[in-house]
């Protein structure tokens, strides 16, 4: 969902977006790679074609993340926290052990913590339950952090998106959205968005 909200917002997320969990299936068989180093030097030049502000996101990239981030010109790190165990319930759903995901879900946590306090790039942390709980408020500082300045009607639209459980991307698809604003942006209308 945080993802889909900065594609929304204007950083694209992404070469090959899976819209069901926004997640960039290129980037994630990336880092999978023995040859990441050098196939992530090749997306990442790709990926920049799109335009100044792009990014991508794979739940498991801090388990490379080290190989590849001086990669990254002018990073800035949005970091998602949400309750472990509900993130390892999401999980045992998908087939996983409970235990043994709820450890990898720990252990990747604190190895994000680290990891960001050892870089001096900006970041910013959003925890998952706020943004459920005051969608606009959160939508609001996350757009300030990552595009600057944004219409109030785009963070307004971006936050109608936030929605619980959501079926992505049949109910809510950040990807088709934002192409929609795009289009109404570049014919200059003021008809709605959806």
């Amino acid at each position: 969902m945080v993802a889909g909200i900065c594609h929304h917002l204007g950083a694209r997320m992404g070469l090959d977006i899976d819209r069901s969990n926004m997640e960039d299936v290129r980037f994630r068989s990336i880092l999978r790679s023995e040859n990441r180093v050098q196939l992530a030097r090749e997306y990442l030049e790709q990926l920049h074609q799109l335009g100044p502000l792009v990014g991508a996101k794979d739940p498991s990239a801090i388990d490379h993340l080290a190989e590849v981030y001086p990669l990254i010109p002018s990073p800035i790190l949005v970091v998602v926290s949400r309750d472990v165990y509900a993130s390892a319930q999401r999980e045992v759903v998908e087939g996983h052990e409970f235990f043994e995901i709820l450890r990898t879900t720990i252990r990747r946590k604190y190895a994000i913590l680290d990891f960001v306090e050892s870089v001096n790039d900006p970041v910013i942390l959003v925890t998952y339950e706020r943004m459920m709980q005051q969608p606009l408020s959160a939508v609001r500082s996350l757009a300030r952090f990552v595009v600057g300045d944004a219409p109030d009607r785009l963070i307004n639209l971006t936050a109608r998106l936030v929605q619980p459980h959501a079926d992505m991307p049949h109910e809510v698809d950040f990807v088709a959205s934002r192409a929609r604003w795009e289009r109404e942006q570049f014919l200059g209308g003021s008809g709605s968005v959806a």
